[in-house]
């Protein structure tokens, strides 16, 4: 549990730091206003990177298929729950599957795995990484950007909104920067230094600022209202999450080092693109705010479970 907090710790400093500036300079259009930047400017530098420089190796590929399966399931099965029983629309149906299945993969993720399992771990961890926000960004995004579709175009004829969905889905902040940098990876082209220092800085301002954000998020919010989602969405996210990871890995024979990484990877809190996604549809942003800071308090508790209970490598 030490270690854990010790990776915790300085992001939740951070988050408290936002807290701080959300009560004292920053108001609501001001927290609106650093949104947008984030989400215009230092998340698609982040995630271009990481696309464009990410070494994709295909050994691992049935640890990421058995990881993604479950995920992608699960993912869906919480936004028709929220649809259905919860009577969410489909956006804010679709934001709370994000919030139930995305780790926060590189932060807490990658010292983790590190510290776990040495250099073999720490490879696993970032073959999941290289896919994770190209296959549950892209898959919220397209699912939200057809149903608007349907609801704007629904004159229209089938030609003009396959079009338009289109449109919406590959030119945004978060899908097109990720299909650039895929479509530079495969064709083996190298990151100039003067682009890839700018990037770089770019790309690293991007965690702590997300941070901040969520902090300043929390200072505008009811906590109250919103305790049961948080508790909820921990127990979906932190436990529910990596259970169903281990009877897939477990069901179809994965290596104790595989099942190991995959467990602990979904035993991560939910990551902060989760909040950025909901600000970004302007929808459940308190109620997932609420849900990552409890995820990432309970993290402490869930990622020491798991590395006590998963199969030593």
């Amino acid at each position: 549990m030490l270690t854990t907090l010790q990776v915790i710790l300085p992001a939740a400093i951070i988050v408290i730091a936002g807290f701080i500036a959300g009560k004292k300079v920053m108001d609501s259009a001001g927290i609106k206003a650093l949104s947008d930047l984030v989400f215009f400017l230092f998340l698609p530098c982040l995630l271009f990177r990481a696309m464009a420089t990410s070494q994709f190796d295909t050994s691992d590929f049935k640890l990421l298929a058995v990881y993604f399966s479950v995920t992608v399931v699960w993912f869906f099965a919480i936004a028709l729950f929220a649809k259905n029983v919860w009577k969410e629309a489909v956006p804010g149906a679709v934001v709370l599957g994000i919030t139930g299945v995305f780790s926060n993969t590189v932060q807490l993720g990658v010292p983790i795995q590190k510290l776990a399992f040495g250099d073999a771990g720490l490879k696993l961890q970032l073959s999941i990484i290289a896919l994770h926000s190209l296959i549950l960004i892209t898959t919220a995004t397209v699912w939200i950007e057809v149903w608007r579709a349907k609801r704007e175009v629904a004159t229209e004829s089938l030609g003009h909104t396959i079009v338009h969905v289109v449109k919406q889905s590959v030119i945004h902040p978060v899908i097109l920067p990720i299909l650039v940098g895929l479509t530079w990876n495969f064709a083996g082209l190298p990151l100039p230094q003067w682009i890839d220092q700018p990037l770089g800085f770019l790309s690293q301002a991007a965690g702590p600022i997300m941070l901040v954000l969520m902090g300043a998020q929390l200072s505008k919010m009811a906590l109250k209202e919103n305790l049961r989602a948080a508790f909820t969405f921990t127990i979906i996210k932190n436990f529910m999450h990596p259970l169903l990871v281990f009877a897939a890995c477990y069901a179809v024979g994965l290596s104790p080092l595989y099942t190991a990484v995959a467990v602990v990877c979904a035993s991560l809190p939910t990551g902060v693109n989760a909040f950025i996604f909901a600000q970004r549809y302007r929808t459940n942003e308190d109620m997932v705010t609420a849900a990552t800071a409890a995820s990432s308090i309970a993290a402490l508790f869930s990622v020491t479970l798991a590395l006590a209970l998963v199969p030593k490598p």
